[in-house]
């Protein structure tokens, strides 16, 4: 017996028009179903919380980020709590995760948030990526969820994705430098910011889930019938 996202699957390979709408579409619908959007960064939409989490899951996995997340937000509210611990205080709630020095690189980074901008969290990308801590990704992550304006959020992941399903291979090894990669994913993005967010986070699940780096799980995949990468596999299943 098919499970919910396997029906979904079913259905949403059974249809579709041009490939950007289709990819939107069915990704979404997909991420309703089987996406992980009860995660406390992604209910929470204040820009601290948008902001810790980005730092947080850099190179961490979701099952570690999750024993911290929550204790660490009531520890250290805002910027200002945290600009006044020690770095032990904070690297002591941080353990699990390991790398020592993401306790130091947040403390700057709330430090530099107080002394800058008073403590908010600035609605610019690049007054974003200039804090410590914060790449591309994160910055684009704040801009959509807290500022409402729509950005692409690329990660190794997230390209991987669209590097299969459009058959797109960067010239470059930063995503954010490759023109042609950005421009593909700019044009996948929906104006509408709650649509982007749903996108974003569902290409971001499908990644993690189903389009992994190794032993991709292609038969579940709710674009498979539009992917230039499967057509290529489809001898293996």
């Amino acid at each position: 017996m098919l499970s919910a996202c396997g029906e979904l699957v079913l259905f949403l390979n059974c249809c579709g028009r041009d490939v950007i709408g289709v990819f939107r579409r069915r990704v979404v619908e997909w991420f309703r179903v089987c996406g992980d959007r009860e995660l406390p960064w992604r209910v929470r939409s204040d820009g601290w919380a948008v902001l810790i989490a980005g730092v947080l899951l850099k190179r961490t996995t979701v099952k570690q980020v999750l024993k911290v997340y929550e204790e660490f937000l009531k520890r250290f509210p805002t910027p200002s709590a945290l600009a006044r611990a020690s770095e032990d205080e904070v690297w002591l709630l941080l353990k699990p995760l390991g790398l020592r020095h993401r306790a130091r690189q947040l403390i700057e980074l709330a430090r530099a948030l107080v002394e800058r901008f008073g403590g908010a969290i600035p609605c610019s990308f690049e007054e974003l990526k200039s804090l410590p801590g914060v790449g591309s990704y994160t910055a684009s992550e704040v801009m959509l969820r807290v500022c409402r304006e729509p950005a692409p959020l690329l990660d190794t992941n997230t390209v991987r994705v669209v590097r299969r399903v459009f058959g797109i291979e960067p010239s470059r090894s930063n995503s954010y430098e490759d023109s042609t990669l950005l421009g593909l994913a700019k044009e996948l993005t929906p104006k509408d910011p709650s649509e982007a967010e749903e996108l974003a986070y569902g290409v971001m699940d499908l990644a993690r889930k189903v389009c992994k780096a190794r032993s991709p799980l292609c038969l579940e995949c709710p674009v498979k019938d539009i992917c230039k990468w499967f057509s290529t596999q489809k001898a293996q299943y």
